[in-house]
């Protein structure tokens, strides 16, 4: 068996990799233009689907948010969809993520970032990444492309006294891409900012550009220069696509053939074929088309060389022996191009582009990756991370070495900084400082603080700096709040960023001691200090590098190709990477079984026939359907055609009388830390469960409606009840008196569509009940339950622990989990979500742990004391009630790191101080809080700004995990430490620290209660 170390986790067909073609499907009959799902493979029999192949295209360059879908194009009142591209893009990535085998899918999360020159779309792209994949650290691609020739197929060299500036050309499909990567020759790898100064052991990039002259264009250019008839590519967009695909076919194959490739289009005259003389042609016209961006990055070079006094005196010895005075001569300054894309394969680009771009003797060297773009960039960027593991987890045998340098290079710091701010009785407000995007970063000084909340004169705020995003949370332990100063309103700040020591410092003339105490060394957060457990010492091929196992996957979104990559024991090379990506993954390398997109997929959609077309505009679509009501061509004739940007599959369905589409309505080794998840009985379900979309969407509209209708109502409070009721059928809301509890229930209520006094029953809870008698006899208070089964109900007990709830509600908790219904062999309720409210007082009943472990636990803050509240309820009449909840699947293998930090050192406390394992979550709740953050992150409710991931985890960790702690202080005070360390310098959790400092106050009492 081969011991390579680098796995690829997505596989098509033998290859090491999967395209990056998605599919649209949608139902003709749901007339809601938003709803529709997204799958990576085309199922079978679906009768409206529509391919996307350029979906990473369409988020960096496309010029149109939104695309629209028809599902016949013959039919001016056809359904139709609209396509947000934001959200599809999102989607794609969940799916990408579903797609990795489920071993895998816990592990740290990298995505390579391409290097984009707009900042809004760079922006725009890297939250779209951090919605869709938690916890994922951004890194950039052009960059790991350089790691890849230097680390593993060590082709780039860079030797002491050589000044390497890096050329990288990605020439693709869809888009041309060009980048700069820099070091120093002085025997350091270092990036240079735009002053001049060094940056020990970094290599950057400066910020790249891309256009659409690529092999698309390359087509495009060919159909005219063969003389294709203008009747072929003006008739329609999909006969030119049919005639750019076929153009596109036989380009590829003259090009690997070197032999005239026929093009199979219809021709009135003399066949038409492409030779090589034709293609050498079209890559001097492309080289030309791609000068401008070119001398576009020369410019930039030389502006970063020259931008200032002392840039100058560091640059000039190079810049007088390249010859160079001016951005026109700054090419002079490339030392190496990395080509890469399979349109640089077209015969004669090479060259081409050399003699384009460099006039004159001065060539640089160049190494090409060809088609194989998007397994370098990963592999590189798993190399990259390998390397800055302390002790390295990628090495070199002993006794090979020489000159070139062989540390790791850092490459742009991967989290912004972020500032703090927590005044009195408020929660901390975030401000980032410093962005890696920003190019403030690579030029280092001082600017102002923006953003920050208004500080009165004689106010002590507390202030932390720490580092945001993916950084996780030991980066953040030990970052504590300190109070500061306010000498005068309103509190200005400045930051101060050092790009060459990487040490950012808070200044400020109004506020006092900001530069003592609140500054970082950025440093700290490029090493992981974490030893292999089980280095690999085995033999390896020669010029392999040994390879130690690592819990870290790469990502890299191609045009074309998905990379994901992983590290086990064992060794790597480049030469069996290029082996990989020219023969095929061998038997061993395979992955069985799941994760693999040969896997057949669940059908949506199992009727013939149909077809849709994606436009761009609602003025798109309304031109086409003028253009619909002179076409006599039925639609049904119409046979299946694919394109290269968007697919077109026409066909008639059956409408009947038609009619226009309808709007849609408005560290210790424990492995007991997240058991297996059991698998949900669905036997006995509440309503319809509606597809992800649908409830995004109604979710959407509830909260515009709110805004104006209630805005006193706390929209979290109602998502996460939502959430809650879809993963548990027993929902408790706690809260002091008069906080809404009973208010968000009857809301609930209006917003599940269930009618008081018939499917909606509000019960209060008597202190004398000792049985359910009065819930179940002939007169009881739900007897109806036990008649007709076709409606589904929601029962609200308010003052849930007035008395046990052991003695009223046994048979129901039992015939709701795992009962199928049955409260007794010959009797059966009908499907029902049960909502509980209990006052937190000294007056209440705690529920029994057994209780709450069978609930899900939501507690509600009291209102604030400026808030008017409304005597009665908002109306809903301008929203249609949820249709029903959505599917929670039993296989989700959703996780949070902060979750998982608290449940581990909850774990090794028990374990180690051995306290009572009732203080640990039962697989039940844990079923649930995995099955809570799974429907969380299909719902995409973080990219649609519908809940916090932080208030979720907050809500989860307080309530499912630490309402456990109670007992004899001593008895649980081991515990408390633990947690306490494990939630330090998580400020975002506020819940979980005021649960954590209620018990510590409780320690003089000698007793630990979560209801006191």
């Amino acid at each position: 068996m081969s011991e390579s170390a680098f796995r690829f986790l997505l596989q098509k067909d033998a290859q090491p990799f999967c395209p990056s073609t998605c599919f649209i499907i949608a139902d003709p009959k749901i007339n809601d233009r938003k709803v529709w799902t997204l799958e990576l493979e085309r199922p079978k029999g679906a009768e409206w689907v529509l391919q996307i192949d350029d979906m990473k295209d369409w988020m960096l360059h496309g010029k149109k948010a939104v695309r629209q879908m028809f599902y016949d194009t013959q039919n001016p009142r056809t359904p139709f969809r609209e396509l947000d591209r934001d959200e599809v893009f999102r989607e794609y990535l969940r799916k990408i993520l579903e797609k990795l085998p489920p071993e895998y899918q816990q592990r740290r999360k990298y995505a390579l970032m391409p290097s984009i020159a707009e900042d809004k779309t760079r922006i725009r792209y890297k939250e779209a990444v951090e919605a869709a994949i938690p916890g994922v650290t951004i890194i950039p691609e052009p960059e790991m492309v350089a790691e890849y020739f230097r680390l593993l197929k060590r082709t780039l060299k860079l030797e002491t006294g050589a000044n390497n500036v890096i050329l990288v050309i990605d020439v693709g499909a869809s888009t041309a891409n060009m980048t700069l990567v820099l070091s120093r020759r002085d025997g350091t790898i270092v990036g240079i900012d735009s002053k001049g100064a060094q940056r020990d052991l970094r290599i950057r990039a400066l910020r790249g550009d891309s256009v659409a002259n690529a092999g698309r264009w390359v087509d495009s250019h060919l159909a005219e220069v063969l003389g294709v008839s203008e009747s072929l590519m003006d008739k329609d967009r999909e006969n030119r696509d049919r005639v750019l695909r076929a153009i596109e076919h036989a380009k590829v194959k003259a090009s690997q053939t070197g032999v005239d490739i026929l093009v199979e289009i219809p021709s009135a005259g003399a066949p038409i074929f492409i030779n090589q003389a034709t293609l050498k042609s079209a890559s001097k016209t492309l080289a030309v088309s791609l000068r401008p961006l070119f001398e576009n990055l020369c410019e930039r070079l030389y502006e970063n060389q020259t931008s200032s006094e002392d840039a100058k005196r560091k640059s000039a010895p190079r810049l007088s022996e390249r010859q160079v005075t001016s951005p026109g001569e700054a090419y002079r300054l490339i030392d190496g191009v990395l080509l890469a894309g399979g349109t640089s394969l077209l015969p004669g680009f090479e060259e081409a582009m050399l003699a384009s771009f460099f006039p004159g003797e001065h060539r640089p060297s160049v190494l090409r990756v060809g088609s194989s773009f998007a397994v370098a960039a990963a592999a590189g960027g798993l190399a990259h991370i390998l390397h800055n593991y302390d002790p390295p987890r990628l090495r070199e045998p002993d006794g090979q070495g020489g000159n070139v340098l062989r540390p790791a290079l850092e490459s742009t710091l991967s989290y912004p900084l972020i500032l703090g701010i927590k005044q009195p009785a408020e929660l901390e407000q975030q401000v980032t400082v410093l962005d890696p995007n920003d190019p403030f970063f690579d030029d280092g000084g001082i600017r102002p603080i923006e953003n920050l909340p208004s500080l009165a004169t004689g106010a002590r705020p507390k202030m932390r700096l720490v580092p945001g995003g993916a950084a996780g949370v030991a980066a953040r332990r030990g970052r504590k709040f300190k109070a500061m100063e306010v000498r005068q309103s309103p509190g200005k700040m400045q930051i101060e960023w050092d790009a060459v020591k990487q040490r950012a410092t808070v200044h400020s003339d109004q506020v006092n001691h900001t530069r003592s105490t609140l500054w970082i060394d950025a440093n700290i957060l490029r090493k992981r200090q974490e030893e292999a457990l089980n280095p690999f010492d085995g033999p390896m091929p020669p010029g392999a590098l040994a390879v130690d196992a690592a819990e870290d996957v790469i990502l890299d979104l191609g045009m074309s190709k998905i990379v994901a990559l992983t590290a086990e024991r064992g060794w790597v090379s480049a030469e069996e990477l290029e082996r990989l990506v020219r023969e095929g993954l061998d038997d061993a390398q395979l992955i069985p079984h799941f994760g693999s997109l040969d896997q057949p997929i669940e059908e949506k959609v199992v009727r013939e026939g149909g077809g849709p077309r994606i436009l761009d505009s609602p003025a798109d679509r309304a031109s086409h359907a003028d253009s619909l009501d002179q076409t006599s061509t039925p639609a049904a004739a119409v046979g299946v055609e694919y394109v290269t940007d968007q697919s077109y599959e026409k066909g008639a369905g059956n409408h009947g009388e038609g009619g226009r589409a309808s709007e849609p309505l408005p560290q210790p080794a424990i492995e007991i830390l997240v058991p297996t998840i059991l698998a949900r009985d669905d036997s006995f379900n509440w309503g319809t469960r509606i597809s992800d979309a649908q409830f995004s969407n109604a979710l959407e509209s509830l909260r515009d409606v709110l805004k104006g209708a209630a805005p006193h109502l706390n929209f979290d409070d109602i998502v996460v009840t939502l959430l809650a009721l879809a993963v548990r059928p027993v929902v408790l809301l706690a809260g002091p008196p008069g906080c809404g509890k009973t208010t968000l229930v009857r809301t609930m209520a209006r917003i599940l569509g269930v009618e008081a006094g018939k499917t909606f029953h509000e019960i209060a809870v008597q202190a004398h009940w000792d049985n359910d008698s009065v819930l179940f006899d002939k007169n009881g208070l739900l007897f109806n339950l036990l008649g007709d089964q076709a409606l589904s109900h929601v029962v609200l007990f308010d003052e849930f622990n007035l008395t046990r709830p052991e003695y009223y509600l046994s048979r129901l908790f039992h015939a709701l989990d795992g009962g199928k219904g049955m409260i007794a062999p010959d009797m059966k309720i009908a499907p029902c979500r049960v909502l509980g409210t209990m006052n937190i007082d000294d007056s209440s009943r705690p529920p029994s742990p057994k209780v709450i472990d069978r609930c899900f636990l939501i507690e509600l803050a009291q209102v604030p004391w400026d808030v008017e509240r409304p005597i009665c309820l908002p109306d809903f009449s301008s929203i249609q009630p949820l249709p029903g909840l959505p599917n929670v699947p039993a296989d989700d293998a959703s996780t949070d790191e902060r979750i998982d930090s608290v449940l581990k050192a909850l774990h090794v406390a028990v374990a180690e101080n051995d306290l009572r394992h009732d203080l640990l979550p039962s697989r039940r709740a844990l079923a649930d809080i995995k099955a809570l953050l799974g429907l969380y992150h299909r719902l995409d409710l973080q990219g649609r700004d519908l809940l916090g991931r932080d208030d979720l985890v907050d809500r989860v960790l307080a309530s499912r995990i630490l309402i456990k702690l109670s007992g004899a202080f001593d008895q649980i005070q081991p515990a408390l430490d633990a947690l306490d360390k494990a939630v330090d310098g998580m400020e975002e959790l506020q819940r979980t620290r005021r649960r954590l400092k209620l018990a510590r106050q409780q320690s003089r009492l000698g007793f630990v209660s979560p209801w006191h």
